[in-house]
């Protein structure tokens, strides 16, 4: 009789021992899961962040496309509350429309964000306020000749938006 009590036992602590390993296990696999999908979804925000700024800047480019109406520049704006307002200098891709009176569209990184700020020429500039599009770290641009190069780092990435602008009249 003592025999067969220890036999199950034995068998009793074979089977939880079993059902511990099967439980260590399975949470390993899960964090482990959990780990992956965590990279694929931060690989995915980043390609999706680049893809989305470059394709946002190349519809603007082309939606705009009148000679002489893209420029680059160096604008001054005002950040913080109003009261306590500081200047900053922000680099801008400025692109300028005549509605019977001048609009500027200004699109340029700050805060981390691709921002994007249209207003009346007229208006102060508030790189703080500026409507988000994605993010992004550095924006800069150039111009040479017709051929504007935007170059946008987002993430570990940066991509080169290449556009043939429309010469002055």
């Amino acid at each position: 009789m003592k025999q067969k009590l220890s036999s199950h036992a034995v068998s009793g602590l074979f089977v939880f021992l079993l059902l511990g390993v099967f439980a260590v296990f399975s949470t390993v696999m899960v964090l482990l899961g959990v780990k992956a999908y965590r990279g694929a979804v931060e690989r995915s925000e980043a390609h999706n962040a680049s893809r989305i700024a470059s394709a946002y800047i190349r519809s603007m480019l082309r939606a705009d496309d009148e000679a002489g109406a893209f420029s680059l520049e160096s604008c001054e704006g005002l950040v913080g509350e109003p009261g306590a307002e500081q200047t900053v200098t922000v680099n801008a891709l400025t692109l300028r429309n005549d509605y019977g009176e001048e609009y500027i569209t200004r699109i340029y990184v700050y805060d981390g964000f691709l921002r994007e700020w249209f207003t009346r020429a007229s208006e102060p500039f508030y790189p703080d306020r500026g409507e988000v599009v994605c993010p992004a770290e550095e924006l800069t641009a150039e111009i040479e000749g017709s051929l504007l190069t935007v170059h946008l780092r987002t993430g570990n990435t940066t991509q080169d938006v290449l556009c043939s602008l429309r010469v002055k009249d």
